[in-house]
């Protein structure tokens, strides 16, 4: 089932590398905001989008469909409807 994937990440998180592969290994198409490698304004704009989302701006944010989500591997297959055999 394909479903709305963006990931909300900073490019030296070790945690957001661990959902980048996690994603990768399972085939998952995703939208990423590579949030420090954005120009100030953009970087400005992305902020100002997460904290709407996540007030507490944590990194990884990954957004599947309407739920935002840190990197719980059973909540992510889960909601990504990833059968728990897989990995």
């Amino acid at each position: 089932m394909l479903r709305r994937v963006r990931l909300y990440s900073l490019s030296t998180c070790p945690t957001c590398k661990k959902v980048k592969e996690f994603l990768k290994t399972h085939a998952i198409d995703y939208e990423i905001i590579e949030v420090d490698t954005l120009d100030g304004g953009e970087q400005w704009l992305a902020m100002k989008e997460l904290k709407k989302i996540n007030p507490a701006t944590t990194f990884p944010t990954l957004v599947v469909e309407n739920a935002v989500v840190g990197f719980d591997e059973s909540n992510l297959k889960k909601l990504l409807g990833i059968g728990q055999n897989d990995s």
